[in-house]
């Protein structure tokens, strides 16, 4: 069972115009709304590509109420914790002219630390075989939150996710989970330079798999994704085809779903058994098949297995280190 965890969930709201002026009135076309937040999202594709999955996060007022109604419609698990205020809109805007993705980001309901405790004691109950750490920290969480989950959970011996930026990513990797997704730009975040080309990108994800973290999976766009490990060091590379993308929401957390998916295929979370570096790159091959399929669907769709399939023998993988 691999668990999510989505401390500030949001409704998604897509639409669609010929062009965006400021302080024109505009007629849209094309809504729709979906679930949103990085762990929904995640657990999402999980379920999509067959695998068992429940979706935890803080949620409030009658947006929290539809989100809910939008996830077992999907017939993904999910358990709430019901909090003060509404849950947030994130709205997502899709020029023509010019092609763009305009995104505008609601800060959330304030959370207060008994309905962060009250959500943790629900993981706790689950005993889930992964824990995945998503997504923006909603007001009034502190940015130490995550590093205090993975520390917890690790000694629980649960594998830890994180997906996340700024100073909740700066004390989450503190605390070592068992695999990191940042991008380019977090990554340099992290590291204090720029990453300016492969080379650089993949010294970047060894040294940040020497931090005590045993995966490190650095999405690159449309470049694709490498995956590091330190013990013993070894980095892939994944290219994906190119494909007339639509929307590119949520790729990188469906990389994050396709690779844990493909990786439990083979084992426990830790367990490194005889081909492990097989099942590591195949894994990789899923996930970066699972980010291409969700650019071809529109708005926060996100991949069809269909496309996954077709996709994934199109993803060419190639051991660097």
């Amino acid at each position: 069972m691999i668990a999510t965890v989505t401390l500030n969930p949001s409704l998604d709201e897509w639409i669609e115009l010929p062009t965006l002026r400021i302080g024109a009135l505009h007629r849209g076309q094309g809504f729709r709304r979906y679930p949103g937040g990085k762990g929904i999202n995640v657990s999402r594709v999980i379920h999509e590509l067959g695998a068992k999955t429940c979706a935890y996060a803080l949620a409030g007022g009658q947006d929290g109420v539809i989100l809910r109604q939008l996830l077992d419609a999907e017939g993904v698990r999910c358990e709430f914790m019901t909090v003060q205020g509404a849950t947030r809109n994130n709205y997502k805007i899709l020029t023509r002219m010019p092609r763009a993705l305009t995104e505008i980001n609601g800060a959330g309901p304030r959370i207060t630390a008994t309905a962060l405790a009250g959500l943790q004691r629900r993981v706790w109950r689950l005993h889930p075989g992964v824990v995945t750490l998503c997504g923006s920290l909603p007001p009034g969480v502190p940015a130490v939150t995550y590093g205090r989950w993975i520390a917890a959970l690790r000694r629980r011996q649960i594998a830890v996710v994180l997906d996340t930026s700024g100073d909740a990513l700066r004390h989450g990797v503190a605390a070592r989970p068992w695999l990191i997704k940042p991008n380019q730009r977090e990554a340099e975040e992290l590291l204090g330079r720029p990453l300016t080309g492969l080379r650089s990108a993949v010294r970047a994800s060894m040294e940040l798999s020497q931090r005590g973290i045993p995966w490190v999976l650095l999405s690159r766009g449309r470049e694709g994704a490498l995956l590091a490990c330190a013990d013993p060091p070894a980095v892939w590379q994944a290219v994906p085809p190119k494909v007339a993308a639509r929307s590119a929401v949520g790729a990188g957390d469906s990389l994050v779903a396709g690779w844990l998916v493909g990786w439990l295929r083979g084992g426990t979370p830790q367990s490194r058994g005889r081909g492990w570096e097989h099942r590591a790159a195949e894994a990789l091959r899923l996930g970066v098949a699972c980010g291409t399929a969700t650019a071809l669907t529109p708005g926060t769709e996100l991949c069809h297995r269909r496309d996954i399939h077709r996709l994934r023998r199109r993803v060419c993988i190639e051991r660097l280190v």
